[in-house]
């Protein structure tokens, strides 16, 4: 049975939501995992500068998918269902407000849900769709 992990910020900050994404990413790599993060295209160019530069002297080796994608990087970032399926990641980090249609084939899932009523509420849709699937559900209140 699959893992879904929440983590809510108590703050609106894009820079923290993606800061706290580069950490997940940095830290599940580190663990052997291998991480396809779902966002929304407005999001996905400044996700690609955070996990270049997050960490001084280091950076999160990263592929933006595409039709020419060999999904040779331990993290992969994708803004449309035609490519969250194609990978072998097992992990699962979604910043889009909605669960992606191939939630299933991964091990863990981490959703990020930052301090606005609209995204809290999102949050909760999804929440109670885990829920309704059995999946493990945790949550982790964040306060930066």
């Amino acid at each position: 049975m699959s893992q879904v992990n929440f983590y809510i910020l108590n703050t609106r900050s894009r820079q923290e939501k993606l800061r706290l994404t580069c950490q997940l990413a940095d830290k599940v790599w580190h663990q052997g995992y291998r991480i396809y993060i779902q966002v929304d295209t407005y999001m996905l160019e400044q996700l690609d500068v955070a996990l270049w530069t997050f960490k001084k002297g280091s950076f999160l080796a990263h592929d933006i998918c595409s039709e020419n994608s060999t999904f040779a990087t331990p993290i992969l970032i994708g803004h449309t269902e035609q490519y969250g399926g194609k990978n072998n990641a097992n992990v699962l980090i979604n910043l889009t407000a909605t669960v992606p249609t191939f939630f299933k084939q991964f091990e863990r899932i981490a959703e990020i849900v930052d301090d606005t009523d609209s995204e809290r509420e999102m949050g909760r849709t999804r929440y109670r769709f885990y829920q309704e699937q059995n999946f493990t559900l945790q949550v982790h209140n964040i306060t930066r």
